[in-house]
């Protein structure tokens, strides 16, 4: 059976033909232009438009026959709709921290936070689509008047895709809207927010599938009727093709943004709320945290710190291992606010301790090391509740860098694990495409293999437990006072 797997991340699309017999085939990876996404905003249509031609040109040349289509989109997007269902807005991403101001209003009432926080794992922030109506409705009440339709970059896709009109539940367990107890739109919650339930789609597991569009089958070449799985948030796939839907394994992932999850039976609620908790599929819940910066403060350090020298990130790599690690300058990596553990939307990214003598390696050193510390946190926070995982699964762009991966193996003194697949999460949407239609019976039971395991130098690691301290006291020193005026 041929899977058509496709992803509309943060800042790229992506098409794959995978086999269940050969594995992955092919994949085309096309990054997104700024006329279709800022990271902040998207473009719908643009967006539609890019996949649509990735399609044709990944299928030009193949003799494979599609049996189905398969998809992967990204968390805690808002898109609004007008009467037709055309878009109204562009696609807010998870990146949008535009309603800062307005959430920290709600933050500071104590009660709320844990009325929330326990009905949907999620945090009062402005990522997530709840938030980011809320700040519509009071900054743009015209616009949002205009409005009759809420949904996400997923549906947006599967609806122009089959023409039905669903949700994913893994998808609307990141909006802020969906009981992570009842797995369900919360009324509770809608009310508060002024949102009446017709404007939501209905909810489906991330297996359901609808056939093809006669007319969509024929743009692409593809045979009409053929099943498209709805599938769910890239984050969740990951969990998926990573084989970690059972319990003890942590997936790391380092891409544009970066996340640790863990799959439980039951929801993981902390006290102190610094991790969240959505939901996967088959009843199992995902346990994890995340930050907003990981390759995207790569990118930005590349692109407009240096943009005219021309470096490539393996000239970075070499400059940045060259960097005497004890005196690097300290990057707190929040080019886009903070997630977890503090949950601080307004935080911004510095250098702290930069001298005359620090050059480029010794700078690019602190951001790969910053990301990471920032993870960091994030693990120690849920290993507090959760325990130490069996083994730590890694996978993204970081798979790119052999010394970024024995950075990380350093800084969590643990042995981490590559996948051996690039694409984790377009991988993730094939195998669950392949357990919806029978091919897998038990996707728990899913093994990807294993790359190559990374393990720490214990004299590294105590250099990095040091450096991570001095990390923490600037992270505390730079903590700012919620603003709401």
């Amino acid at each position: 059976m041929n899977i058509l797997a496709l992803e509309t991340s943060t800042s790229a699309s992506k098409a794959a033909i995978y086999s269940s017999e050969e594995g992955l085939i092919k994949v085309l990876s096309i990054p997104y232009v700024e006329g279709i996404s800022d990271t902040i905003t998207q473009d719908a249509k643009g967006v539609l438009n890019l996949l649509i031609n990735e399609i044709k040109e990944i299928l030009k040349s193949d003799t494979y026959e599609i049996d189905a289509i398969s998809l992967s989109g990204i968390w805690h997007s808002l898109l609004l709709l007008d009467k037709d269902r055309e878009p109204l807005t562009p696609i807010y991403t998870w990146a949008d921290t535009r309603p800062a101001k307005t959430v920290a209003e709600y933050r500071r009432d104590e009660e709320l936070w844990n009325w929330f926080y326990n009905k949907t794992g999620c945090a009062i922030h402005s990522l997530y689509p709840l938030w980011k109506v809320i700040h519509l409705k009071k900054e743009e009440p015209a616009l949002f008047k205009k409005a009759c339709y809420i949904t996400s970059q997923l549906q947006y896709i599967f609806e122009q895709l089959t023409g039905e009109r669903v949700e994913s539940k893994t998808i609307a367990s990141g909006t802020g809207m969906f009981n992570i107890h009842s797995l369900d739109w919360d009324e509770d919650l809608l009310k508060f927010a002024g949102i009446s339930p017709s404007m939501l789609c209905e909810l489906r597991e991330a297996t359901f599938y609808a056939p093809l569009k006669e007319d969509m089958a024929q743009l692409l070449g593809l045979k009409s009727g053929i099943p498209v799985i709805i599938g769910g948030a890239d984050g969740a796939l990951n969990q998926v093709g990573a084989g970690a839907l059972k319990n003890g394994i942590m997936t790391l992932s380092v891409g544009t943004s970066g996340a640790i999850r863990l799959a439980y039976d039951e929801p993981v609620l902390p006290v102190n709320r610094s991790t969240w908790c959505y939901y996967s599929l088959n009843e199992k819940r995902l346990a994890g945290a995340a930050t907003s910066g990981a390759g995207n403060c790569l990118e930005w350090f590349k692109k407009r710190v240096y943009k005219g020298l021309g470096l490539g990130y393996k000239e970075l790599d070499e400059m940045a291992a060259k960097a005497n690690i004890q005196t690097a300058p300290i990057f707190l990596p929040f080019l886009y606010g903070e997630r977890n553990p503090g949950w601080q939307d307004s935080r911004q990214a510095s250098f702290m301790g930069i001298k005359g003598h620090h050059e480029i390696g010794d700078l690019f050193h602190g951001v790969l090391e910053g990301v990471l510390f920032n993870l960091y946190q994030c693990y120690k926070a849920l290993t507090e509740i959760t325990g130490e995982p069996k083994e730590i699964r890694i996978s993204g762009g970081i798979e790119n860098s052999p010394h970024w991966l024995q950075m990380a193996a350093d800084i969590f003194n643990r042995d981490i694990i590559t996948s051996g697949i690039q694409h984790m999460s377009t991988v993730g949407a094939a195998v669950l495409a392949l357990n919806a239609l029978g091919e897998i019976t038990d996707i728990e039971k899913y093994e990807p293999g294993s790359g190559q395991k990374y393990t720490p130098n214990k004299d590294k690691s105590e250099i990095y437990q040091d450096r991570y301290r001095e990390y923490l006291y600037y992270y505390q020193m730079t903590r700012q006072e919620e603003v709401t005026k």
